[in-house]
Order: structure tokens, then C-alpha cells, then sequence
């Protein structure tokens, strides 16, 4: 993130790195999203090479670019948020809490550093099955696109496809690393909410006389975490919006491309164009997943706390402490969502839905194709 430009630091206009985002994005911006989009309009009406435009690299890498700028335009808001978890980490003395931030923080850094390999062994595949190709299909570019100079000469050929080449790798990891990132920061606060969650447990028994101190330092942590939360929430819900709308559709695309494959006639590249679906279509989906899975994640680990309440020894408490606790279960029924732009929240059902709605457009797609077959 910091060789991308897009780690939380602290802007400035005397700062030089807060302009070294401004490479990456204008990589993938003039040598995919801008050549690709204006062929759209050469090659409209041909919807085979439209499905291929928008499947190969244009939607990927207007995600990107979308990701990356909304996530460095709020690069304090992230610090601050980073500033808080290493608090977080200063202040847990117990050994089980230590225990549970070493687990979250192991599981996190699996998480991208799976993500991270994942995402450049598809740019990877991808790039070396075109390189393989290019004495069978002439001086073609990675990402068929629109070029304001002659692509097919030397060595503007050669340059481009670097440029390609370099664009597609910043879309890959710039992709990535703002999910694990924001996957990462929403398994803390999961994690600090279970903490809390046994601290309320235990908060009832009969030596606590100090249980209005107590309760009022567990409540300021818990709306704490419920703002750390919802900062994540406003500041990126519309970008998550418009990257489910299009992963939706790519994958859509990327289906009716593996169809095409099937029933043509040539079959001589089925096998290469399968297995960049197999593994593409899985690298969209577990990015879609993980959302999914920490939105599920986090409003199960709120909702529990009303749960902690009613499960410790409030019968131990006078009536006035014990409407403490009933105010912390009303609040608890509110639990932090993570949406895509206030639609809807993300959990597994959600993810069934996407599931399912990708199977649907693949049907529409698929009679389009048997249509024009015939």
C-alpha cells in the first residue's frame, strides 16, 4: 500500500507521497479504463467483443481506480483508525484478550497474504496465456483497446503492452489490498466486542462494588467501537455499492464467456479459457465473501451483547443497576451493519443473493447466445 501511495498517512501538499497515488491511477487509467471505454464505441453492436471488454479489464480496473481514490481521499479517517488499534493493543492486559488480538492479527495477515498471491498469480495467468498466444494471434494486445497511434509497430507495441502489463498488476493489488485492509480493521472490532462481551458477562457478581464505574467504561468502549464502525460504514458504502453492482455483472460476462467456449465450434483454447474463469471467477467471489463474512460477523457480535446482559447475574443487583443493563440490551438490538450503499447490509444472505442473481443474468445470457447460434 505504501509503494501504491495508498497507506494512511497524513496529507499535505509539501508532502510528496500524498501525490504518488496519482502514478498507479493514472497507469490503469490510460492504458486500460480510457483505451477500453473508447473502443466500446468502435466496436458497439459486436456484442461479443463488448462482453470481452467489459469481462477482461475495463470493469476490473474502474473498480480499482474507484477503490483506490476513495480510499486514499480518506486516508485520515483510516490513521485514526489505525491509532486506535495499536490503543487497543496497549490496553489489553489480560492474557486472554492478548490471546484473541494475536489470533484476529494471524488470521488477518493469512488473509492478505493469501489475497495478495491469489491476485497476482490471476494477473500472472492471465498475462502469460496472452504472451503464449501471440505467435497464433499476431501483434494483439493484452486488453484489446482504442489507441490514439498505430499499436502494432515497434516498438510502440512493445511499450504498450508494458504499459498494460504494469496497469493490470497496480489493478490487482491496489483491488486487494483495500478489502484485507478494511477486512482487517472489521475482524478488530469484532474482536474488541467479544472482549467486552465477557467483561459484561462477569460485570454482575456479588464482590463488584464498583459496578457503575465498571459499566460506564464498558458502554464508552462499546459506542467507541459502534463509531469505529460506522466511520467505515459512511465512508465507504457507496464505493462498496457500485463494486457488488459490477461484480455482479462481471461475473455475468465472465459465465456467458465460459458458455461461448463450450458450444463454438473451435474448441482448441477450451481448457486455457476455463481455467482463467475457474480461477477469476474465484477471486471475485472470496473478495465478495469476506465482505459478506465481516458484516455477518459484526452484527452477530453486537447482537450478542444484549445477550451477555441478560446471561450475567443481574438478579444480584438492585432495581435501579439492573435498568442499566435493559438500556445496554435496547442498544445492543442496534447492532453495527456494514452496507452497500444503505440498500442492503452484507451477510450470508446477501451473498446467497448475488449467488443467485449472477445464476439468473447467466440463463438470460445463455439464451441470447443459443439464439444467435441458430
Amino acid at each position: 500500500m505504501k509503494f501504491m501511495g495508498i497507506w494512511p498517512d497524513e496529507r499535505g501538499f509539501a508532502n510528496a507521497s500524498s501525490y504518488k497515488v496519482l502514478f498507479p491511477i493514472g497507469f490503469m487509467f490510460l492504458f486500460i479504463t480510457l483505451p477500453q471505454t473508447t473502443n466500446l464505441y468502435f466496436i458497439w453492436g459486436d456484442f461479443e467483443l463488448i462482453v470481452e471488454n467489459l469481462s477482461v479489464g475495463n470493469m476490473t480496473t474502474t473498480i480499482a481506480i474507484l477503490k483506490t481514490a476513495t480510499f486514499w481521499s480518506n486516508g485520515r479517517s483510516m490513521k485514526v483508525l489505525l491509532s486506535h488499534m495499536e490503543n487497543d493493543r496497549k490496553e489489553a492486559t489480560a492474557e486472554e484478550n492478548v490471546r484473541k488480538m494475536t489470533r484476529i492479527a494471524d488470521i488477518s495477515r493469512r488473509i492478505t497474504a493469501g489475497s495478495i498471491i491469489m491476485c497476482n498469480f490471476v494477473a500472472g495467468t492471465y498475462v502469460t496465456f496472452r504472451t503464449l498466444l501471440l505467435p497464433y494471434t499476431g501483434r494483439v494486445l493484452y486488453y484489446r483497446a482504442y489507441f490514439p497511434y498505430d499499436t502494432g509497430i515497434f516498438p510502440k507495441f512493445e511499450l504498450t503492452l508494458i504499459g498494460q502489463i504494469t496497469a493490470a498488476l497496480y489493478v490487482a493489488n491496489s483491488y486487494t489490498a483495500v478489502d484485507t485492509f478494511m477486512t482487517m480493521l472489521m475482524l478488530h472490532v469484532c474482536g474488541q466486542i467479544s472482549c467486552l462481551r465477557k467483561k459484561l458477562s462477569k460485570l454482575c457478581c456479588e464482590s463488584n462494588n464498583n459496578f457503575r464505574i465498571d459499566l460506564a467504561r464498558i458502554v464508552e468502549k462499546y459506542d467507541m467501537l459502534n463509531r469505529y464502525a460506522e466511520t467505515i460504514e459512511d465512508r465507504f458504502n457507496g464505493m462498496l455499492l457500485i463494486q457488488m453492482l459490477s461484480c455482479t455483472v462481471q461475473l455475468c460476462v465472465q459465465s456467458y464467456q465460459a458458455i461461448s467456449a463450450l458450444v463454438d465450434d473451435d474448441q482448441g483454447l477450451l481448457a486455457v479459457r476455463l481455467f482463467f474463469f475457474g480461477i477469476y471467477t474465484t477471486y471475485v467471489m472470496l473478495h465478495i465473501y469476506l465482505y459478506c463474512y465481516v458484516g455477518q460477523k459484526l452484527f452477530s457480535e453486537g447482537a450478542k451483547m444484549a445477550y451477555a446482559a441478560y446471561d450475567c447475574s443481574w438478579y444480584n443487583l438492585s432495581p435501579s443497576e439492573a435498568r442499566c443493563l435493559t438500556i445496554i440490551m435496547c442498544r445492543a438490538q442496534i447492532s453495527s451493519r456494514i452496507t452497500a450503499g444503505k440498500f442492503c447490509s452484507f451477510n450470508h444472505e446477501l451473498f446467497g443473493k448475488i449467488l443467485k442473481t449472477s445464476m439468473g443474468y447467466l440463463s438470460v445470457l445463455y439464451a441470447m447466445k443459443t439464439k444467435d447460434d441458430d
